[in-house]
Order: structure tokens, then sequence, then C-alpha cells
């Protein structure tokens, strides 16, 4: 059961990860290009895509990559999270309801592998 967990923990950890990714390059459009401070965002980005690379081989040992891939899904709830958190920005009813049948979608996948 702990094993599952930490593989649980291990593909989120992963992704929340990845989801960073758009954080950097977001505050990084920002900024005048090539300047110091882009570049240094920038390169936070690549490094968060560079991690995410060595723990998605690490999460391909213990998933299939079908079921992996499925929980990819999850960017969006983190998306929501950092959009409201560092941008200001309001999650809509809608959104909501797109995020509902985006995991409904991971859960069909998830359950029927198992």
């Amino acid at each position: 059961m702990l094993r599952e967990w930490r593989g649980f923990l291990l593909l989120q950890g992963g992704y929340f990860i990845f989801s960073l990714c758009a954080i950097f390059l977001k505050f990084a459009s920002q900024e005048p290009f090539l300047s110091p401070h882009f570049l240094l965002l920038y390169a936070a980005s690549l490094a968060c895509v560079f991690i995410f690379a060595l723990i998605w081989q690490q999460v391909l040992r213990k998933y299939e990559l079908m079921v992996a891939y499925a929980w990819r899904g999850t960017l969006f709830l983190w998306t929501f999270l950092w959009a409201v958190l560092f941008f200001g920005e309001t999650v809509t009813f809608n959104n909501l309801v797109g995020a509902g049948i985006i995991f409904s979608g991971i859960l069909l996948v998830v359950v029927r592998s198992e």
C-alpha cells in the first residue's frame, strides 16, 4: 500500500514540477527579450522540464504508459491553482465543469486498467 502511494506521489510530484514550467514562462514573457531576468526565468523553466523528464522515467517503471499519461489531465488542476494564486485570474463554473469531466476521464482510464 505504501509503495503504491509513493508511486502516485512521484507521479503527481512530476506533474507538479512540470506545471511550474508554465509559471516561469509566463513571467519570462513579461520581461524584455534576452534580458538577464528573462534568461533566468527561461532557464528555470527548462530546469523544470529536465527534472520532470527524470521523474517521468521513474514513473514509467511503476505504471503503464497509458495510466501515467492519463494522469496528465491533473495539469489543468495545477494550472487553475497557479492562475488564481499568481495571476489573479478567476476560475469560472465552466472551468470547474471541464475539470470535472477531465478528472472523470482520468478515473475511467485508471479504474479500467486495474
